[in-house]
C-alpha cells in the first residue's frame, strides 16, 4: 500500500512537472512570435538566425547580445545610397520604406539596450524592496533611472525613454523574475510606435 502511494504521488509531481514544462515551452514560443510579430519574414529569419548564433543558456543574455537583425539590411540600404548618388548630391535619399527599416533598427537597438537594464533592476527591486529593515517603496526605487517618475506624456512620446519606462514598470511587476521574462520585455518595447523613431531623410 505504501509503495502505491509513493508511485502515485511520483507520478502526480512528474505530470505537474512536465504541465508546468509544457507551459514554458508555449510561453517562450509565444513571446518569441510576439518579438518578430511586426519583422518581415527576410527581418524574421535573421533575427531566428541571429538568435541561434548566441552559445549563451540564458534567454536573456542571448536576446542582449544577438546582432540586431535589421543591421544586414541597413547596410545594403546605406550602400545603394553611395552607389546611386541624386544629381549634385554625394547620395540619393532614402524612400519612405528604407526610412521605416532604419526606424525599426533604431527602435531594436534601443529596446536591446533596454534588456539588461530589465533584467537587473527586476532584481533589484526585489531585493530592495524586500529588505527586513527601510525596505525601499515603488517611487524610491523608480527614481533615479534616467526618467523622470510618475511618467511623464512628454518622455512616453519619446523614443529615447519610452524603453526605460517600459523596463522599470515590467520590472517592479516581475520582481526577482526578470531573467525568465526578458522575452515578454523585449515584445513590449517593440510594440512601441516606430514612428517615434521614425525621421524622413532629407539634404
Amino acid at each position: 500500500m505504501k509503495t502505491n502511494k509513493k508511485t502515485y504521488w511520483q507520478y502526480i509531481r512528474a505530470i505537474a512537472f512536465t504541465g508546468v514544462s509544457i507551459v514554458t515551452f508555449f510561453s517562450s514560443m509565444a513571446n518569441s512570435k510576439a518579438i518578430t510579430d511586426e519583422m518581415s519574414a527576410e527581418v524574421t529569419a535573421e533575427f531566428n538566425k541571429q538568435l541561434a548564433l548566441q552559445a549563451w543558456p540564458e534567454m536573456h543574455t542571448k536576446l542582449a547580445l544577438m546582432d540586431n537583425p535589421y543591421s544586414i539590411f541597413y547596410q545594403k540600404i546605406k550602400t545603394s545610397l553611395k552607389e546611386q548618388p541624386t544629381a549634385g548630391h554625394q547620395r540619393r535619399l532614402m524612400t519612405e520604406e528604407e526610412s521605416l527599416l532604419a526606424a525599426k533598427k533604431k527602435r531594436f537597438d534601443y529596446c536591446q539596450a533596454s534588456v539588461r537594464f530589465f533584467v537587473d533592476f527586476a532584481k533589484r527591486a526585489d531585493n530592495l524592496s524586500t529588505l527586513e529593515h527601510s525596505p525601499l517603496t515603488k517611487d524610491k526605487l523608480m527614481q533615479g533611472n534616467g526618467v523622470k517618475y510618475p511618467f511623464t506624456e512628454e518622455q512616453s512620446n519619446n523614443g529615447n525613454f519610452r524603453p526605460t519606462q517600459i523596463a522599470l514598470t515590467l520590472g517592479w511587476q516581475y520582481q526577482g523574475q526578470g531573467e525568465i521574462h526578458a522575452e515578454e520585455f523585449l515584445a513590449s518595447c517593440l510594440a512601441i510606435p516606430v514612428s517615434l523613431y521614425y525621421v524622413e531623410d532629407k539634404f
